[in-house]
């Protein structure tokens, strides 16, 4: 059994969630991570029942957006199409588009004083992909082999990345949660925290930045003493940036030069943030070391899957930063007219909410989601099911490590208003 300062016991090798009075914190085991990765697992096993019965007409579930043209206006949707202005049969490099590579680190560089180049970038197949290339790597992964791995994962995050690497890589994985009162924050606040992560002596810290449900963004003070200090004990931080848009006005991810260090490895993607999720496109942001080439490093343990990604995704993600570049030089948001029905969406449904008697809604700094908590005596599965029976989906967030007697539910805006009137009257009723 596994003792920690400042605990009064933790099974993080055995089954247990325990938690010290005094802190905000529970730490969760494989055992309890796979057990949420279960939970999702059942949800799904629902939504299918009742898919069948064809009974669900508004799903608020997913997190991304459900049509590309809600997002992207024609002309950037025929990037995607027949505006293309050629077609390639070849297969790409596995490492991605030269051209793609370039400009994701001359925007990176353009954000926040870095020194990126194509080289520190690697296309992989989605930020989830890229999260179990980069842990298979930082096990040492080899001839069937593996290396003993500890990765402190702080949450609530989406363990089910972590499924894989568990499984089949036999990576311990400690989840340091901070779902305990959600509404007093999900991440990091002092240094008494910072140590009680290194306590654990983990050989990766992975953050969500912002997390996942909520789209609370890591505080940057804690961020750099984490990185500095993980440095010093050749430690790695892999960070999954994924759900980083939409942000309210003061906030972000506030990175400076400090971010490019040789121990960060960042994961991102637009699959979220740009409508094109049916794509499966997302980079790796880290040292050489850690990309390798073609036959090492994450890039080589790509071999044979898409790094580069279809032509078509290809034109419209070279589009894309050619777009962000210039509204950071220009100071101007090229989809300020889209994110602005969004806010309206998110507005209406808060409105609702907030007339509910027992719906606590937990703050949203990023992401196109509404993240609540229920007291209602039910579980977040049986809530799950009772909005399905009345053809509704949303999203049990016992999978992100929340209890399910807890009741937490996340909701996303980014649906049209049909679907959105649906849904939240159906929630209504069932919570009067």
């Amino acid at each position: 059994m596994m003792v920690i300062k400042r605990f009064r016991r933790c099974g993080v090798n055995g089954p247990c969630s325990c938690m010290n009075k005094n802190k905000r914190y529970i730490i969760r085991n494989n055992e309890e991570i796979l057990g949420s990765v279960l939970h999702f697992c059942n949800y799904y096993k629902e939504i299918k029942k009742y898919i069948e019965k064809k009974k669900i007409k508004s799903s608020l579930d997913r997190g991304a957006f459900v049509l590309t043209k809600f997002y992207l206006n024609s002309k950037l949707c025929g990037l995607l199409g027949e505006k293309r202005n050629s077609l390639s049969f070849a297969y790409g490099p596995e490492i991605g588009d030269l051209s793609i590579r370039t400009g994701i680190s001359e925007l990176e560089n353009l954000k926040y004083g870095t020194t990126y180049s194509a080289d520190n970038i690697a296309m992989v197949p989605g930020a989830w992909s890229g999260v179990e290339f980069v842990l298979e790597e930082l096990s040492g992964l080899k001839k069937g082999k593996a290396n003993k791995l500890k990765v402190v994962a702080i949450g609530p995050t989406h363990y089910q990345m972590f499924h894989r690497a568990i499984n089949m890589l036999g990576v311990e994985v400690i989840g340091f949660d901070f779902i305990a009162s959600p509404q007093n924050g999900t991440s990091v606040q002092s240094d008494e925290e910072v140590d009680d992560i290194f306590n654990l002596k983990p050989n990766v810290i992975f953050i969500t930045n912002p997390n996942n449900p909520h789209g609370a963004f890591f505080p940057v003070e804690y961020l750099k003493k984490i990185i500095t200090r993980a440095k010093k004990l050749n430690m790695y931080v892999v960070i999954d940036e994924i759900q980083d848009f939409l942000r309210l006005e003061g906030t972000g991810l506030s990175y400076g030069p400090w971010i490019n260090a040789e121990n960060v490895i960042r994961i991102d993607s637009y699959s979220k943030k740009r409508a094109i999720a049916e794509y499966r496109v997302g980079w790796v942001i880290a040292h050489k070391s850690v990309l390798g080439e073609r036959t090492s490093g994450v890039i080589g343990r790509m071999s044979g899957l898409m790094g580069n990604a279809p032509r078509a995704a290809n034109t419209l993600i070279k589009k894309l930063i050619e777009i962000e570049k210039e509204d950071i030089l220009l100071h101007k948001n090229f989809f300020a007219k889209k994110d602005s029905t969004l806010v309206k969406r998110e507005a209406y449904i808060i409105h609702r909410l907030k007339k509910i008697k027992g719906v606590t809604i937990l703050k949203r700094e990023a992401c196109i989601n509404i993240t609540i908590m229920v007291d209602r005596g039910l579980t977040d599965l049986e809530l799950s099911k009772k909005l399905m029976e009345k053809g509704v989906l949303m999203m049990p967030c016992s999978g992100y490590g929340y209890s399910p007697t807890t009741c937490v539910i996340r909701i996303t805006f980014a649906e049209r208003w049909s679907k959105i009137i649906f849904g939240v009257r159906v929630l209504e009723e069932i919570l009067k």
